[in-house]
């Protein structure tokens, strides 16, 4: 139950709960293992299975709504997004998520391009804050005693980078309050 609990970032007994009720859904059975009779196996039955599958896909229509945002729209929704994510890990709601924020891989504002200014040494390329990953299969969590240290290159970056736009929907109320980091 600890690495469910700890995926979820909730406390043990949350997690028992929460695999109790879907136990009794249907859609996931517990067990032992055959190695180690300690240790609780959690997996899904043939209903959860499904159900999974069938919900696989539903942030595509949140994909597809973004998508009708202009650039700028998308750029401001990103950053903000991850902002509260970053800050909600920070306070221990959430797991820590595989952006690429926090990702030893991130360079943040290395280029003083205002469409990509942040390098990603994995890849050898070069990101813009609407094209940021949230969930990078190739995330490896950077250092905790440089953490704050890139969130803080990552904010200064957008704001001198809003500062400097032609554009005034960058330069919005929405931007100056991004800089205000918690």
């Amino acid at each position: 139950m600890f690495s469910i609990s700890r995926a979820l970032a909730v406390s043990a007994p949350t997690a028992s709960e929460a695999v109790a009720a879907l136990v009794r859904k249907g859609l996931v059975s517990k067990g032992r293992t055959a190695t180690d009779r300690r240790a609780l196996l959690v997996q899904l039955t043939p209903k959860g299975r499904a159900e999974a599958e069938r919900t696989a896909h539903w942030p595509d229509f949140l994909i597809r709504a973004v998508d009708e945002l202009s650039p700028v729209e998308q750029e401001v929704f990103c950053r903000g997004l991850i902002k509260m994510i970053y800050a909600l890990q920070e306070r221990g709601e959430v797991p820590i998520s595989r952006m690429c924020v926090t990702c030893r891989h991130f360079r943040p504002g290395v280029y003083d391009d205002t469409d990509t200014p942040h390098p990603c040494a994995f890849v050898n390329a070069a990101f813009g804050g609407r094209h940021l990953r949230f969930d990078c299969p190739e995330h490896d969590a950077v250092p905790v005693e440089l953490r704050q240290e890139n969130w803080d290159r990552f904010i200064e970056t957008h704001a001198a980078l809003a500062t400097r736009s032609h554009n005034p929907t960058a330069t919005s109320g929405v931007l100056a309050r991004f800089a205000n980091v918690p």
